[in-house]
């Protein structure tokens, strides 16, 4: 398989995704819009309803971010930066890509990142 192949493969699994999440989206934001417009009659539904919805938003916001990694990878692929780190620069390997194409680091990096926000 080419590069230019293996490319295309990155760019129509990121696509994919892409409709999916939008899709997810749609979905959750009916789903949003139907419990704050519905009244419960007792508080103690009212907070299961409260509970239900801030898990949707959560769950908005996980999928927008994704959305936003999604449309930054197809911008480098037009650009011929992408499959190369953020950080350092040098080439992803391939099966990380493979498993998360819209991914901005390599392994060591991501490792250094992820060391930098714990809480340790």
């Amino acid at each position: 398989m080419t590069e230019r192949e293996m490319l295309r493969g990155f760019e129509q699994a990121l696509i994919d995704r892409r409709k999916q999440i939008l899709s997810e989206l749609e979905h959750y934001e009916e789903a949003l819009s139907y419990l704050e417009q519905s009244r419960p009659p007792e508080f103690s539904e009212e907070a299961q309803e409260e509970a239900a919805a801030n898990s949707l938003k959560a769950l908005s916001q996980k999928d927008r971010r994704e959305l936003a990694d999604i449309s930054l990878a197809l911008r480098k692929i037009e650009d011929g930066t992408y499959g190369h780190c953020e950080r350092c620069e040098t080439a992803i390997d391939q099966s990380r890509l493979t498993a998360l194409p819209m991914v901005r680091f390599c392994i060591n990096c991501q490792k250094r990142l992820e060391g930098r926000n714990s809480f340790r």
